[in-house]
């Protein structure tokens, strides 16, 4: 199998992964119709949906953004390193341990009902790790444009944690 169908895989699952980030995260924000039944029941006994702040909706769109560049770059250092190519291995390392923080924080932002301490302890920690990474593809990012994309969307990423975690 070719390098070049290898790396067309990569992008395809990338992708795909990056679209059910945001695709949960739009999720998340669906609010229910109150007039309508829910398994034989009325939603008036429903609790209300949370009302979410302008940063804690902006925390679920920079990490949802975040997990597709990260899935991205992801892809595109384990080529390099397939290859036998030593240099991306710090990116690789940084993102490798970024998207399991930034998918958690995604997570516990998108269920919305957090105690505050705890999600502004979690943003706080996502925001240190998406500035590692960021630093990791800083070097990349002037040659390959999922570093800088994944550079960006950490940077991204790590202001709207510090929103949150203020």
């Amino acid at each position: 199998m070719s390098n070049e169908t290898l790396h067309q895989r990569r992008e395809v699952i990338a992708g795909l992964a990056g679209l059910g980030a945001a695709l949960a995260g739009a999720a998340a924000f669906a609010q229910p119709d109150a007039s309508a039944a829910h398994a034989g029941h009325d939603m008036k006994d429903a609790a209300p949906a949370p009302v979410l702040s302008a940063a804690h909706k902006r925390l679920i769109d920079a990490t949802a953004a975040c997990l597709k560049a990260g899935n991205f770059c992801m892809a595109r250092c384990t080529d390099h390193l397939a290859t036998g190519a030593p240099l991306m291995a710090d990116c690789q390392r940084s993102v490798m341990n970024m998207l399991p923080v930034v998918q958690a924080t995604f997570t516990v932002a998108g269920h919305a009902n957090a105690k505050p301490a705890d999600l502004k302890a979690l943003a706080k920690t996502c925001a240190q790790f998406c500035r590692s990474c960021a630093e990791a593809c800083k070097p990349h990012s002037a040659h390959h444009e999922e570093c800088k994309a994944c550079e960006d969307a950490c940077l991204d990423c790590a202001d709207a944690c510090d929103a949150v975690a203020a």
